[in-house]
């Protein structure tokens, strides 16, 4: 686990020199409108050959035995999800895990600290999602709603890794549905910024959890607000590029 150069994000995997800034940016977690004490770095970038690495880092040193995550997430040039990595860490539990995205399956290879090496395999609607938690990853709402939709109520095939399960079965993969609504375009007004005729999205979870969700042109996530419970996950920093990694940092 490194840090990139000059950046308060910690890494699971170096940036590549040849890897070119496309966006990075921070977000800040509330509930009841008040700071939780965790906040999430991001960033994406582009190899020559068109992938996309998504690389975050949720922090959650501000919080008694906080939750830690640390995520890199490989992109194919057409957008599909080819990899993931991650490791969690909380209070005394200490994971990492590696997703490996097929058509319709997920190989989920995982170990806990002390523990055994487990695989696995989840099975999966085609053309799913992936929502590995990070709020930079909720791009899967705009990503999983299928143009021929029309703009109705959609539900979309979500794959995601099971953070809160118990004993061996943590960080094990989930095959969901979530139920995708697209609204009209609205401003959305974030300490990042203003923005203009932001995309917005209601989303219902798998356990019937309302969210609002907002994105900029780009799709990036502005805003995700879960209306009944409080929460509420604002972009505070925001930098687009692209830029070379030199002029970075």
């Amino acid at each position: 686990m490194t840090r990139w150069r000059g950046c308060s994000l910690r890494v699971l995997h170096e940036v590549h020199p040849e890897e070119v800034l496309i966006s990075r940016g921070q977000y800040r977690y509330l509930r009841g409108g008040q700071p939780t004490g965790q906040v999430e770095h991001w960033q994406i970038t582009r190899l020559p050959n068109g992938q996309e690495v998504v690389r975050a880092d949720v922090d959650g040193s501000q919080i008694p035995a906080g939750p830690h995550l640390l995520t890199h997430l490989q992109r194919r040039p057409d957008g599909r999800p080819e990899w993931l990595r991650l490791q969690y860490m909380k209070g005394d539990l200490l994971a990492a895990a590696q997703y490996q995205f097929e058509d319709a399956e997920v190989i989920v290879i995982r170990q806990e600290a002390g523990g055994h090496r487990r695989q696995d395999k989840v099975e999966i609607a085609a053309n799913y999602v992936v929502d590995y938690h990070p709020v930079i990853a909720h791009d899967y709402v705009w990503r999983g709603y299928p143009a021929t939709a029309g703009g109705k109520a959609w539900s979309i095939p979500v794959f995601s890794p099971d953070l809160w399960a118990l004993g061996g079965d943590v960080l094990s993969g989930r095959a969901l549905r979530f139920a995708v609504t697209p609204l009209a375009p609205e401003t959305c007004e974030v300490p990042a910024g203003r923005f203009e005729a932001a995309r917005c999205y209601k989303v219902i979870l798998s356990d019937s959890v309302l969210a609002m969700a907002w994105y900029d042109s780009a799709g990036i996530p502005l805003r995700w607000h879960y209306p009944d419970k409080g929460y509420d996950f604002v972009l505070v920093e925001y930098t687009r590029g692209p830029q070379s990694i030199g002029s970075g940092g």
